[in-house]
């Protein structure tokens, strides 16, 4: 008996034994998928986190960044300024000077580094595929003015037909993009604070230059340019062959240096300015009252009166403009007086304007007479209003020829666009 008692007994140690094990399996197994599931909520977690690269408000006063992680916007060469995406990433600023490249939206171009008799560069290239545009924007434009001196530099050197000038011209210091895969914008000088400028970009990249001569007044703080990239779908791509684009039913339209109407001119501007149509707009009107390109032949009254055939004249003279004057112009496809449909004036469509007035045609018979309008409006879509300058400024006779300053100021053209259409003449 003794025995069968001492055998139960290790019977039953046995059976303790196992039983515990089999708890402790449980226990493990069950610890095991709680540290599993608690693993794949902690990964769901930073599933959530991610958050697309979009532009933010930096704390650098004046400043626009771009949503990145931390170590992105330090391995990209960025400063981190602020936080964005609920606290997950940092408000990226990338400011670059002379000599840096860049494949960053929302870039800060800057002459922080500039020195005199010698140019400062960038390298700008599209950040992806996507991108057909950049955009510069001039937050901050003062660059040495052009020539404002009526010195003869063109023909005879004494006032008589032929002579000229170079006002308008940038012989100190120049600000150039260069455009591989499309036109240029033009080469230009002086201030242009709060101007821009499109460009069309490749696969190979653009290169914004700013020569400064020795003599330059340009400090360090010359300009900053923010430079944005434009994808092919947005709704601010500029149509092709614009290099500038406004929008809104109202706005104004200025060449570059105007200065308020205090600059001038520059020399060799071709490039055209673009007005996005709005949804109901079917015209467009522009007005001036600050038009100083040109005075054709040197005669005041065709000043007053430029349009047509008296404005781009090649070279500025010709047989029947021995005095010159006659190549600066704008070009507005189709201007004409307003004139809506239900009361049809008499009018003439013309495309370019130039001289010292801004002034559509009511009639032309002889060439350039009739009661002038300040007000010239198109259908023609898309609006534009395209630049062209020569480079030289014809001075005979020296009172009434283009050759001074209060005939190259440039302008400013106001528009409005209107629901209603233009009526035919």
């Amino acid at each position: 008996r003794l025995l069968e008692e001492q055998h139960l007994g290790r019977a039953m140690l046995s059976f303790f034994f196992w039983l515990h094990a089999a708890f402790a399996v449980i226990h493990n197994g069950t610890k095991r998928d709680e540290i599993l599931r608690k693993g794949k909520q902690s990964l769901g977690v930073f599933t959530v986190v991610q958050f697309p690269n979009v532009l933010c408000t930096s704390n650098t006063s004046g400043r626009n960044g771009t949503c990145y992680t931390s170590s992105e916007c330090s391995a990209k060469g960025g400063s981190s300024s602020g936080s964005c995406a609920s606290s997950f990433g940092v408000c990226c600023v990338f400011e670059k000077s002379c000599g840096s490249t860049t494949s960053e939206n929302c870039t800060y171009f800057t002459s922080a580094d500039r020195t005199l008799g010698t140019a400062c560069s960038l390298t700008v290239c599209k950040s992806s595929s996507l991108v057909c545009q950049i955009r510069l924007d001039f937050e901050t434009f003062v660059l040495s003015n052009p020539v404002t001196i009526t010195t003869l530099t063109v023909g005879p050197s004494t006032v008589k037909a032929g002579s000229g000038n170079s006002i308008g011209q940038c012989q100190t210091d120049t600000f150039a993009v260069t455009s591989p895969c499309g036109k240029a914008p033009p080469v230009i000088c002086g201030t242009n604070t709060g101007e821009h400028m499109y460009i069309p970009v490749c696969d190979q990249c653009n290169v914004i230059t700013s020569s400064f001569g020795s003599s330059s007044t340009a400090s360090t703080s010359a300009f900053t340019i923010k430079i944005t990239m434009v994808e092919c779908t947005s709704k601010r791509k500029a149509p092709e062959g614009c290099t500038q684009y406004f929008t809104g039913t109202t706005g104004d339209l200025m060449t570059y240096n105007y200065q308020s109407g205090s600059g001038v001119l520059l020399h060799n501007q071709d490039y055209c300015a673009c007005v996005r149509a709005e949804r109901t707009t079917c015209s467009i009107c522009y007005y001036s009252t600050a038009f100083k390109l040109t005075v054709p032949n040197a005669i005041a009254a065709i000043g007053k009166l430029g349009f047509d055939t008296v404005c781009g004249v090649k070279g500025g003279i010709s047989p029947t403009h021995a005095n010159g004057g006659s190549f600066d112009y704008i070009t507005i496809p189709n201007g004409r007086c307003s004139s809506p449909p239900s009361t049809i004036a008499t009018t003439v469509t013309a495309d370019r304007y130039c001289g010292t007035s801004f002034n559509c045609a009511k009639t032309v018979s002889p060439a350039v007479v009739g009661t002038p309008s300040n007000t010239v409006c198109t259908n023609t879509v898309p609006f534009r209003v395209c630049v062209h300058s020569d480079n030289a400024e014809w001075a005979n006779p020296a009172p009434l020829g283009e050759g001074t300053l209060a005939n190259n100021r440039g302008y400013k053209l106001s528009y409005f666009q209107q629901t209603t259409c233009q009526g035919d003449a």
